[in-house]
C-alpha cells in the first residue's frame, strides 16, 4: 500500500479558516452589542427627556406666569424624576406682555413663560425648552443655551 503524504500538509489549513472564521464572527458580534447598546442609551435619553418635559408643561398649566422670578409660586419651578427622586431646578424667563389699544379700550397681552433646563445639565440630553407660544420658545432656545445654571 501507498500513502501519500500531502494531505498530512494541509491539515493546518482547516485549522487556519476556522480561527478565522471564528475571529470574523467575534468582530460581527462586537459590532452588533456595541450598536445595541448605543440603541438602550439613546432610548433612556429620550424616555429621560420625554419625562422632563412633560413635568414642565404641567409646571406651565397648574402655574403659569407665577413661576416667573418674583411671583408667588417660583420656587415650585423645578422637576424631578422618577425612580431616582433626584430634583432639578428649572429656569424660568417670562417675556412682557404687548399692550395694544382697540377701540380706546387697552387690551394687554400676558406675559410669555419659557422654561428650561439648560444643555450644560448633564443628567438630560441636551436642552430642554417648554413655553407658551412659538416665538417665546425661539428666544427661550437662545436664551436657556446661552445661560448657565
Amino acid at each position: 500500500m501507498y500513502f501519500s503524504r500531502k494531505p498530512r500538509s494541509q491539515r493546518g489549513d482547516v485549522l487556519l479558516e476556522a480561527l478565522i472564521s471564528v475571529l470574523v464572527m467575534g468582530f460581527i458580534g462586537a459590532g452588533t452589542a456595541y450598536a445595541v447598546g448605543r440603541m438602550t442609551v439613546s432610548a433612556k435619553n429620550t424616555r429621560v427627556d420625554g419625562v422632563a418635559a412633560s413635568q414642565m408643561r404641567l409646571l406651565l398649566q397648574q402655574y403659569g406666569s407665577t413661576l416667573c422670578p418674583g411671583q408667588a409660586n417660583n420656587a415650585q419651578a423645578k422637576i424631578t424624576l422618577p425612580l431616582t427622586n433626584t430634583s432639578y431646578p428649572v429656569q424660568v424667563q417670562c417675556l412682557p406682555g404687548s399692550s395694544i389699544t382697540v377701540g380706546g379700550i387697552a387690551v394687554t397681552q400676558p406675559s410669555s413663560v419659557v422654561l428650561c433646563i439648560p444643555q450644560s445639565n448633564t443628567a438630560f440630553d441636551g436642552s430642554i425648552v417648554v413655553g407658551t407660544d412659538a416665538s417665546a420658545i425661539a428666544t427661550g432656545v437662545t436664551a436657556c443655551a446661552t445661560k448657565q445654571s
